[in-house]
C-alpha cells in the first residue's frame, strides 16, 4: 500500500537521523556561537541560528531523539 510505504519511509528517516545524530549534525546542538546570533539560513547554517547562536539544524536532528523516545513510550503505554 502506497500510504503505508510513505509512512514507513518517513519513520525510518527519523529513526536513522536520531540514531546517527552525532555523525549527521554539522554542529554541537548546545554550542553557542556569539558571532552567529539570529543568522538567517546560509551555507554555513542551513536553517539559521537561534537567539543564542546555536545551529537550528543540529538542534532539530538531536531533538528527533527525544521526540521518538517519547512517542515510542506513549505508544507502548497505549498498547499495553
Amino acid at each position: 500500500k502506497p500510504l503505508g510505504a510513505i509512512g514507513a519511509a518517513i519513520l525510518l528517516t527519523f529513526v536513522v537521523l536520531a540514531l546517527f545524530a552525532p555523525l549527521i549534525a554539522p554542529y554541537d546542538p548546545n554550542l553557542q556561537i556569539k558571532s552567529s546570533i539570529l543568522e538567517s539560513p546560509s551555507s554555513k547554517h542551513l536553517l539559521g541560528t537561534d537567539q543564542l547562536g546555536r545551529d537550528m539544524l543540529s538542534r532539530i536532528i538531536f531533538g528527533a531523539r527525544i521526540s521518538l523516545f517519547v512517542s515510542f513510550i506513549a505508544v507502548g503505554f497505549g498498547a499495553g
